[in-house]
């Protein structure tokens, strides 16, 4: 089974209807579902993402409930792979890389998580050039190696 991680920029196109990217996150998702693919996201990255939105705007809350709600109607799963291991390897990767701590916990969930694919619609920093830092570290850690793309990048190498 194909395991995509759900990187939080598609959780907000997905719940915000006035998205750009609000209906290709949709139709990715039902053609996902209708392949059998299992769509999950890392909790604590989630959380962390959400609890510093809301704290830097306030009225975020009612945006917030929403990518929650989504998740849950999409069947998306948040797991949580152990903290402390999630941090470790958030550490390794900060040695090579300039990215925030919040894009470096979704690169290790979705590595921790058996991802196979990473998809955001983030290309600033979840691109093929973070991608090859992130998994020489997962390599020399005999960790899964992921691929990063855009939705409609991920559905045109699975065609």
């Amino acid at each position: 089974m194909v395991r995509v991680y759900l990187e939080l920029s598609v959780l907000i196109a997905l719940a915000n209807q006035f998205d750009l990217f609000h209906n290709q996150t949709r139709e990715f998702l039902d053609i996902a579902k209708n392949f059998g693919f299992e769509l999950v996201s890392c909790k604590q990255a989630v959380e962390m993402d959400l609890a510093i939105g809301v704290a830097k705007r306030p009225l975020r809350v009612t945006d917030a409930l929403r990518i929650l709600e989504v998740i849950e109607v999409y069947g998306i799963k948040l797991l949580s792979p152990h903290s402390r291991t999630l941090l470790l390897l958030v550490n390794e990767y900060l040695d090579g890389t300039s990215l925030k701590i919040g894009d470096l916990l979704h690169y290790a969930g979705a590595t921790f998580l058996n991802a196979d694919y990473l998809a955001s619609w983030n290309k600033d920093d979840f691109n093929p050039h973070y991608e090859k830092i992130i998994n020489k570290v997962n390599k020399k850690k005999n960790l899964k190696t992921i691929k990063v793309g855009t939705p409609n990048m991920i559905l045109e190498w699975l065609k």
